[in-house]
């Protein structure tokens, strides 16, 4: 079996990714602990950053339920 990789480069250079999860959309959401930002990437690899509002929140751990909601 042969496993594809793909890496994607962040703008924010120290993101820190670390969570991440899969969304009902095929979409990616992961977790930017040291940029205190949550992140998505579309299947198309299209990314948009959501600011945390808590300033250095430290976020780490991101889940999706089966009803596509975000914790």
């Amino acid at each position: 079996m042969i496993i594809k990789i793909e890496e994607y480069e962040l703008l924010d250079i120290d993101s820190g990714p670390y969570g991440i999860t899969i969304g009902n959309d095929g979409a990616l959401w992961f977790t930017q602990h040291k940029a205190n930002q949550i992140g998505r990437m579309t299947v198309n690899g299209e990314v948009t950053t959501l600011v945390v509002p808590t300033p250095d929140a430290g976020v780490l751990s991101i889940v999706s339920t089966a009803q596509g909601a975000y914790r």
